[in-house]
């Protein structure tokens, strides 16, 4: 969806947009434009536990077969305006593809199979003889990868003064895996399962109609509960398998992290009452999900505007949600009338969430791009202990 531009001379506007008060006044805590590493996230060390690589194959799957859009996909989308540059996550500047399917797009999928990768953490701590509780990190290992080549980027910082900032805002990225451990090791939080979870395919010319834009950005999943089926019914019983541990079916102590694509579908996880502690930054709660669904013809921005699916659902007991806005987010430019625009996406589902009745600790980050790995460093730690806490603080 986000190229990298060739043009070194464009450069973006950096005034940020000014928010409605009402919006800004659900933020609980601001971070940046400096951000600080927790010690927890740059302390490293050997995993305290068993490591599983455990890929999936669609051949597996009655949920999902697998599809991957079509040639010339993106012509066949609504053009909502001209595409727009944006901060790159490794420093670069990109240009963002600006489109929306409509009632009029015709079927831009086909079949297509895939394998499925994930990898799985057993901490010392967790008793396998009994339903141990587990966090689900959505598109983990893509940030596990990125976590594991952070430190070469900040190695050429260090050692070569013609590369000051190379690598952009990724040479922050962490290992959650790693930072988890640590947690467990510092007994911040309880050892629990955590499960790194890829989607099938991310549909490298074009995120609509690709298998990642179906299991997360999909509304299908809000009416129909059809990716939390998926982990159900097919990824849990696996990882049970292979890891020999029982994962618990108690919502209160199942939690789900996810950034941008996977941002909504942990909120959508949620929703479904199954998952009761979510953790998300940039999530894509606007208008980027196929096929078009009447039902909620904006996608993602119906959860907070619109059909404000959020607010018109029954209320999910006990759910607790911590969202991350980044202020120069995906489309911070542009007018909120296209529901393109992920910054005021954030906000006003923070707002949703919070008029909903729900704990959720808003924490906004200055200057920070899409899913700012800046500020996860900084706010993470803090921020997976308050999703598995009790207070209300």
């Amino acid at each position: 969806m986000a190229q990298v531009h060739p043009n070194e001379d464009w450069k973006l506007p950096e005034t940020p947009p000014v928010w409605d008060q009402e919006l800004m006044a659900t933020i609980d805590k601001t971070v940046g434009p400096a951000f600080t590493d927790d010690p927890l996230v740059k302390k490293t060390g050997n995993l305290q536990g068993k490591h599983y690589k455990l890929p999936m194959s669609s051949k597996d799957s009655k949920i999902y077969p697998g599809i991957t859009p079509v040639k010339g996909a993106l012509d066949l989308l609504e053009k909502l305006g001209q595409d727009q540059e944006t901060h790159g996550f490794f420093g670069a500047v990109e240009r963002m593809k600006f489109r929306a399917a409509t009632a009029e797009t015709p079927e831009i999928s086909k079949p297509q199979a895939y394998k499925r990768d994930m990898e799985v953490f057993v901490p010392e701590g967790v008793d396998t003889s009994k339903p141990s509780p587990f966090m689900i990190f959505l598109d983990g290992i893509m940030w596990e990868q990125l976590g594991g080549l952070a430190p070469t980027l900040r190695g050429c910082r260090t050692f070569c003064c013609c590369f000051p900032t190379m690598g952009g805002a990724a040479a922050h990225c962490q290992s959650y895996m790693v930072t988890m451990d640590n947690l467990f090791k510092a007994k911040q939080l309880k050892p629990m399962v955590c499960i790194f979870l890829d989607p099938g395919s991310y549909g490298e010319e074009c995120i609509w109609g690709s298998q990642r834009n179906l299991e997360l950005d999909s509304v299908i999943n809000y009416f129909e509960h059809k990716f939390t089926d998926f982990v159900e019914q097919e990824v849990l019983p696996f990882v049970s398998k292979k890891c020999n541990v029982t994962l618990t079916t108690d919502a209160d102590q199942r939690a789900v992290m996810g950034m941008s694509s996977g941002g909504i579908g942990a909120i959508t996880m949620g929703l479904s009452g199954r998952f009761k502690r979510i953790l998300t930054s940039s999530p894509s709660c606007v208008n980027l999900g196929y096929p078009y669904n009447p039902q909620a013809p904006l996608q993602g921005w119906d959860y907070h505007s619109g059909k404000e699916l959020i607010k018109n659902q029954d209320k999910v007991d006990g759910l607790r949600v911590v969202v991350v806005t980044n202020e120069f987010d995906y489309m911070y430019q542009t007018d909120v009338k296209h529901c393109f625009n992920w910054p005021a996406a954030t906000l006003r589902t923070a707002k949703a969430l919070k008029e909903k009745g729900y704990a959720c600790q808003h924490i906004f980050a200055k200057e920070g791009i899409h899913c700012d790995p800046r500020a996860m460093a900084q706010c993470f730690p803090e921020a997976v202990k308050w999703i598995w806490s009790e207070t209300s603080d």
